[in-house]
């Protein structure tokens, strides 16, 4: 094929699904920014401002600063991956694996559906031919607040101008750190990568099922059901 030939429906399908082996696989966002350009940006902008929206995390004064506190902060991971749908989406974690050294693994784990449940909830709901129903909560982590919990993560490099972007209140934050940017927030909500966060999340969910009438089955925790109309 010539250079100057246009491309057809093949071949840029074929570009796109390059695209999407190259990223399927989920990336460090400094690669994906570097591999992608500006959409990896907007990206990452559009996952902070989601963040920010769901005031996951909050401003904690450089003042207070200790070497402790730096040295527990978790670090923010940030990624990048090119879903399904060709759509690059950006993902901020938490590197919660220093806090299995001093978080209890009772506040550290979350149940799991048995398998057993669930092979009979499938029996079941063929056999009487019920509706079944599949949904998804976007961000469902960040909906669980940490309370009484204090843990700080630590933004650093370019992902410090991309959140002040966001929220400009956060420039007075910023430290420097051989010589580069850094920002210290204090995260309130459940984020994605801190070891309590599944736990935090399924007693939010518990919460909320009780609160509508559900009770849990006895024998498995992550089963619920609710009486209505006598069914």
């Amino acid at each position: 094929m010539k250079l100057d030939t246009p491309l057809s429906h093949i071949d840029k399908q074929k570009l796109y699904e390059t695209s999407v082996n190259v990223c399927f696989n989920q990336m460090i966002a400094t690669k994906g920014i570097k591999t992608f350009g500006k959409e990896a940006v907007a990206a990452m902008f559009a996952e902070y401002k989601q963040l920010n929206d769901k005031n996951v995390f909050g401003r904690f004064d450089k003042r207070n600063l200790t070497k402790d506190l730096k040295r527990n902060a978790l670090r923010a991971v940030n990624l990048i991956k090119r879903k399904r749908c060709g759509k690059l989406k950006g993902r901020t974690c938490a590197k919660g694996a220093p806090q299995r050294t001093y978080v209890p693994k009772e506040q550290a784990s979350s149940p799991t559906l048995r398998v057993e449940s669930l092979m009979a909830l499938i029996l079941i709901n063929a056999f009487e031919k019920r509706d079944v129903a599949i949904f998804d909560v976007p961000g469902a982590y960040l909906f669980a607040n940490l309370d009484d919990k204090f843990a700080l993560l630590k933004i650093e490099g370019d992902f410090v101008k991309i959140m002040c972007n966001v929220s400009p209140d956060f420039v007075e934050d910023i430290v420097y750190e051989n010589e580069k940017p850094v920002l210290y927030v204090q995260i309130l909500k459940a984020l994605y990568g801190m070891v309590e966060s599944a736990l935090l999340l399924y007693s939010l969910y518990i919460e909320v099922l009780l609160k509508n009438g559900f009770r849990l089955n006895p024998v498995d925790k992550c089963v619920a059901n609710k009486i209505i109309d006598g069914k």
